[in-house]
């Protein structure tokens, strides 16, 4: 009975807040080293703070940090259970709990403009690690305090998303699709979980595998199996999780936001696009979201047979329930689509093949951040129109001038 009480603990710790873990370390010296192992301040660090480093884990791209975090903890669980009992991610919380409370001072006394501009040059080289603390600060009753609080959290919040989309484009660790959504999101909402998005897209690719859409080969497989696992994610994500298009608010900047999205189940085709090609990934099946088609981004995915690839492969449309389209289906959707626009079918012959290429991701975050650029300006939302700008500029910079030896690739 001892045994088994002596691996829940920790468990139950990893529930309690962090007033709860100390009382419980509080209690007795056998409850004392439960309450202080790592597995239960790793999980406090992940639940406290969003931005920065984590214990054992630098400071890095949204998903790549939690996943790094994640298997760290895991590994503490395991090293528990086998009566490895470590106790050094109490001490690494302790440290930024010390460094926020002497954020919070220096704000709290800065007041004259000198004061200020000298305690923002502080936040500035801290950079992500009080990103979490600005944000609490931001919610106080002190006008003053908020908007010192505010204007150095969004200063930084605009450096770290410059930094992580030039940390995305040279990683080995983060080249999935998905990966630069977590960014946007977090950008344009601080508090946005990662964590909580990459559990959601873990459980709906669950779901579709356990609807069907499972796959292990590498090969191509064929329309007929194309079209079976498009059928299991279909309805693991529009008829059970209840995902749609969004037509009654097309242009709310929260559609390009993954965390919104998957909290409200509504977005637009290229952010339908980003969950469906995720989930679809974790399910093996390989897609591709086409950046280059106008206006309303579809989502390539290649079948065997024979003749040319863009004849046999499939194209499926997540703003319309995952509606799957053959090539000629597909020529036709971009024939009626255009037409809206003034385009003739023999004008739009010439593009076909830029159309269906395949791209790196890199062109579809620009085509996200594009959208938002709009929308900020048409809202005269100036502060996120400037930061959208800044990241697009590097973005553009990154691509024409990579760094050498760049991990990265596209795995979609």
């Amino acid at each position: 009975m001892a045994e088994v009480l002596d691996a829940l603990l920790p468990v139950v710790c990893s529930y309690c807040d962090v007033t709860g873990v100390l009382s419980m370390a509080a209690v007795a010296r056998h409850w004392c080293q439960a309450a202080r192992s790592d597995q239960v301040w790793i999980q406090c660090s992940r639940s406290r703070w969003h931005f920065g480093a984590l214990f054992q884990v630098a400071d890095a791209a949204p998903g790549a940090r939690d996943e790094a975090s994640l298997r760290l903890w895991q590994r503490s669980v395991e090293e528990y259970r086998a009566g490895v009992a470590h106790a050094n991610a109490f001490g690494f919380f302790l440290s930024r709990s010390k460094q926020d409370k002497e954020v919070c001072q220096l704000l709290h006394k800065a007041v004259a403009q000198e004061e200020q501009e000298q305690i923002l040059g502080q936040m500035h080289r801290l950079g992500a690690n009080v990103l979490d603390i600005l944000l609490k600060l931001e919610q106080e009753e002190d006008m003053r305090l908020k908007s010192l609080a505010n204007s150095a959290r969004v200063q930084i919040t605009n450096r770290w998303a410059e930094q992580r989309w030039a940390q995305l484009l040279t990683s080995e660790a983060a080249t999935t699709l998905e990966e630069g959504a977590f960014i946007l999101s977090q950008w344009g909402y601080p508090n946005a979980d990662v964590s909580a998005m990459r559990s959601s897209l873990e459980r709906l690719a669950l779901r579709a595998a356990e609807l069907g859409a499972r796959r292990q080969s590498t090969a191509l497989p064929s329309q007929a199996e194309v079209r079976s696992m498009v059928l299991a994610i279909n309805q693991a994500l529009y008829q059970e999780f209840g995902l749609e298009g969004n037509q009654m608010d097309y242009y709310n900047p929260e559609n390009s936001m993954l965390h919104a999205v998957l909290e409200k189940k509504k977005g637009i085709p290229i952010s339908l696009s980003v969950v469906w090609a995720a989930v679809a990934r974790r399910c093996g099946l390989m897609c591709h979201p086409l950046a280059n088609v106008p206006r309303h981004v579809l989502i390539r995915i290649p079948a065997g047979g024979e003749g040319p690839a863009e004849n046999n492969d499939l194209y499926l449309d997540a703003f319309d329930n995952g509606k799957l389209m053959s090539w000629g289906e597909f020529c036709s959707f971009l024939t009626d689509m255009l037409a809206m626009m003034g385009a003739r079918m023999r004008d739009i012959e010439p593009h076909l093949s830029e159309f269906v290429a395949t791209t790196t991701p890199v062109l579809l975050y620009l085509r996200m951040m594009r959208n938002l650029e709009n929308i900020y300006g048409q809202t005269g939302d100036q502060l996120r129109l400037e930061g959208i700008q800044q990241q697009m500029q590097t973005l553009i910079r990154l691509v024409e001038h990579p760094a050498p030896a760049s991990g990265y690739r596209q795995q979609t």
